[in-house]
């Protein structure tokens, strides 16, 4: 029979495995999950601020909204979207965007809205007379641009945990 060579430093290996290197890496990865979803909230709002999420600017607003709300910025007139984006995370997932639960301040649902923004929509009155609202992302653009950090902050947390 032959015989087997251990080769690495398995005395550390063991010392890992037997350390509670499991909890340590899920305590990492809620960290890193956190952190995450902070700087992605944060990042959306810059973004809307900036009127170019993610590096990409907005579509300019008809001359008819520009009139109607007195202001060329997108996303931008009562405060409602910017200050409805959060974050809810659970254990290992986040949730990052608008709450269904949001209201405005008349205390209408707001719940679509942010898909109107992303998406876009074509919207028919009963008179006939159709709006058309351009996309104006602001969620995914800026979950591409910040998806780097991302993956730092994960490989980081868990090479800590490897290294401790």
């Amino acid at each position: 029979m032959p015989s087997v060579e251990l080769v690495g430093d398995w005395a550390k290996i063991r010392h890992l495995l037997g350390g509670g290197l499991s909890q340590k890496i899920h305590a990492a990865v809620r960290r890193a999950t956190l952190k995450s979803a902070l700087l992605l909230v944060r990042e959306i709002k810059k973004g809307i601020r900036s009127q170019a999420p993610g590096g990409h600017a907005f579509a300019p607003l008809s001359p008819i909204t520009i009139d109607r709300k007195g202001s060329s910025k997108a996303l931008i007139d009562t405060g409602f979207l910017i200050n409805s984006i959060t974050q809810v995370v659970l254990k290992d997932k986040a949730f990052i965007g608008l709450l269904k639960t949001a209201v405005g301040p008349d205390g209408a649902s707001r719940e679509n809205i942010g898909a109107v923004m992303e998406y876009g929509a074509t919207i028919t009155q009963p008179n006939g007379h159709t709006i058309i609202i351009p996309p104006r992302p602001f969620m995914h653009p800026t979950f591409a641009a910040c998806k780097p950090q991302i993956v730092k902050y994960y490989h980081d947390a868990l090479k800590a945990c490897l290294n401790a």
